[in-house]
């Protein structure tokens, strides 16, 4: 049987436009929405961020499996979140994390601090996957089973970062929108951060910073804010982003931008920027490229 190779050519073309031939490598995303520590974020302000976040349409879409893990879900490496993280790190793609409630469970970093290198989340990351943190200070304590674990205090953020000395402590008050967050984060408002990012502690460290909010006499602390890993991993660029860590247990306005704004940044910046698959606007130059390779 002849070949018609103009006829493949146009067929190719119709599937790419109708989505059916995708070179997709899309990632998982997990929510931990277990207990949070109370006086940074009530529980049922927990649920209904990742409920926002998770049943936003533009996040659906990222992703091939999304999975909400909670308490009783998160204690040690052998939990269902631990075995979710273990299995996501060094499998040739990128996939997401969210806390969405603020605390870090034993099955990211072992309280306190007894992996100060080499913890589930920071192996997690150093492979090229991301880590998404709102309300309360990253890596700081965990509150599985509901009670107060003993705290890693800030060297759990300092040793997950390898930064000697990182501090998120408080200091500034009026957090305003730079020209990135008014772009990617349109429900970005004024507000006053609690725990931001110092960040000229990140100056001569192999991360990169993009904040969405600074400090109006302060454009050092910052909130929300993304790293992004100089070091590639085997699934792609590691990044953290810590946002919204403020003490609000109910947040004053409506929407919660821990909810809403976490969704805007993951389908407008994240998605943009990280190492993801091919989105479907590249789906068309990519089959065509394909094409022309195996004519020449």
């Amino acid at each position: 049987m002849k070949f018609n190779c103009r006829l493949f050519l146009v067929v190719l073309a119709l599937l790419a436009c109708a989505g059916m031939l995708s070179v997709s490598m899309a990632g998982d995303f997990a929510v931990y929405s277990g207990p949070a520590n109370p006086g940074w974020i009530s529980d049922g302000a927990v649920e209904a961020i990742a409920n926002t976040v998770t049943k936003h349409a533009g996040v659906k879409a990222m992703f091939d499996n999304i999975d909400n893990y909670g308490d009783g879900d998160e204690v040690g490496d052998k939990s269902p979140l631990g075995k979710w993280l273990i299995s996501h790190t060094n499998n040739g793609q990128t996939d997401v994390v969210f806390t969405a409630c603020g605390t870090c469970p034993s099955s990211f970093y072992q309280f306190p601090n007894k992996d100060p290198d080499g913890s589930n989340i920071e192996e997690f990351i150093e492979a090229g996957n991301v880590h998404i943190n709102v309300a309360d200070w990253i890596y700081y304590m965990s509150y599985e089973g509901g009670v107060r674990s003993a705290d890693n205090g800030g060297a759990g953020a300092a040793n997950v970062f390898d930064i000697p000395g990182l501090s998120f402590g408080n200091r500034g008050s009026d957090f305003q929108p730079t020209a990135e967050g008014k772009k990617y984060i349109p429900s970005l408002k004024n507000f006053d951060s609690t725990r931001p990012w110092h960040m000229e502690q990140f100056k001569g460290t192999p991360w990169k910073l993009v904040a969405f909010a600074v400090d109006k006499g302060d454009k050092n602390s910052a909130d929300p804010v993304v790293a992004i890993s100089t070091e590639d991993g085997k699934d792609g660029t590691g990044m953290i982003a810590a946002m919204w860590q403020k003490d609000a247990p109910v947040w004053a306005g409506k929407p919660d931008p821990r909810g809403i704004g976490v969704a805007e940044f993951m389908v407008n910046w994240l998605q943009e920027n990280a190492t993801f698959a091919v989105n479907p606007k590249e789906k068309m130059s990519t089959t065509w490229g394909y094409v022309k390779a195996r004519r020449k």
